[in-house]
């Protein structure tokens, strides 16, 4: 229960207070961040698009279905992988290790853009994923003074 309550204070930690957070945070600690939050990026933006393409498979059931499921899953996990790759290189080879907390803004950004299209504000497609990983590659570049560099081991 601990590590959970750690990671809320980080993740809350990281929107607040950027630069304490990241000044603060242990060496090993965060280490499944970007791991955690593409899960949950999925889970809140990309289920009902998986929900469509595991429909597809099972209506056609070949392999056209499959190839619409695997397109579905790869437009919803190519949004993560980009900002991180982003935020990875605004950090640097030595601070690329906390990359994955920086995925908070555009979870949050994405999630509650997508509950607005649920209840009627219509957005259009990607604009809130292109905010939020502009505003996670911004945070990489205001918290990377903060961040500790951790030398790679030969």
């Amino acid at each position: 229960m601990n590590s959970v309550m750690r990671a809320l204070w980080r993740y809350g930690g990281i929107l607040t207070q950027p630069r304490t957070t990241a000044r603060s945070l242990q060496v090993d600690e965060g280490a499944a961040d970007g791991i955690w939050l593409g899960g949950l990026y999925l889970l809140s933006v990309g289920t009902y698009k998986l929900m469509e393409g595991l429909a597809t498979l099972l209506a056609t059931t070949n392999l056209n279905g499959l190839l619409m499921l695997l397109a579905a899953l790869g437009r919803v996990v190519v949004v993560p992988i980009l900002v991180l790759v982003a935020c990875e290189t605004v950090l640097g080879r030595d601070r690329a290790y906390r990359r994955g907390i920086l995925l908070v803004p555009m979870v949050l950004v994405s999630s509650l853009a997508h509950e607005l299209a649920i209840h009627g504000i219509a957005i259009r497609a990607y604009v809130p994923e292109i905010i939020g990983g502009l505003v996670s590659v911004l945070l990489a570049w205001w918290v990377r003074p903060e961040i500790e560099p951790q030398k790679e081991l030969a």
